[in-house]
């Protein structure tokens, strides 16, 4: 059995070809991350959001990043991408169930965050706990009750139920007339004579 040199070359020319490409492509995506996290960092810092969810932007961002140029990487070295994808899909399906809660909790408070029901500093009552709001965090929203007591509440718990907000209470309504147009327990006025 001899060994055909040419064969050799050319299958190790087609190999270092498919690496160099691999390593350009995730030299492109290093660059193209940093790029998309300052992008990014710089606009919430505009938008004044609060550090636990610039955190959690900036992770998933990374994540996503890392996943999608694995996924190119291995394709280009030749490693098919179905069978990686359908093995990332059973993991995020397993890890989703498992984390079931938490990512309630986190998408109940990306709501909160982009719907602001409430502020910081507005006196709010969920289910039972009254406070002041204190903070709106991803996972919790976080009180301070008039027993200067911190209480962390769950973004699902604050999702599902009803929120009352004391801040912006309207003030209460006068005392409605009778049905002759007079308040109760009033006169009416004198009748004053028009001269003909």
């Amino acid at each position: 059995m001899t060994l055909d040199a040419a064969f050799f070359q050319s299958q190790l020319a087609a190999g270092s070809l498919q690496v160099i490409e691999a390593v350009l492509v995730a030299i492109a995506a290093t660059v193209g991350l940093r790029v998309a996290l300052n992008l990014t960092g710089s606009a919430m810092r505009r938008a004044r959001v609060d550090t636990g969810t610039q955190i959690l932007v900036t992770r998933a961002l990374v994540v996503t990043f890392v996943v999608v140029t694995v996924l190119v990487v291995l394709g280009m070295l030749g490693v098919s991408s179905l069978s990686l994808v359908t093995v990332a899909g059973a993991v995020g399906l397993a890890f989703s169930l498992a984390t079931q809660d938490i990512l309630k909790n986190f998408f109940a408070g990306v709501y909160l965050l982009l719907e602001r029901p409430f502020r910081v500093g507005d006196t709010v009552q969920v289910k039972d706990q009254r406070g002041v709001v204190e903070n709106i965090g991803v996972r919790t929203t976080m009180l301070r009750t008039p027993d200067n007591v911190q209480v962390l509440v769950p973004n699902a718990v604050v999702f599902a139920e009803v929120v009352s907000n004391y801040t912006y209470a309207r003030p209460a309504a006068p005392e409605t007339a009778a049905t002759d147009g007079h308040a109760e327990g009033l006169t009416p006025p004198q009748a004053t004579k028009v001269p003909s």
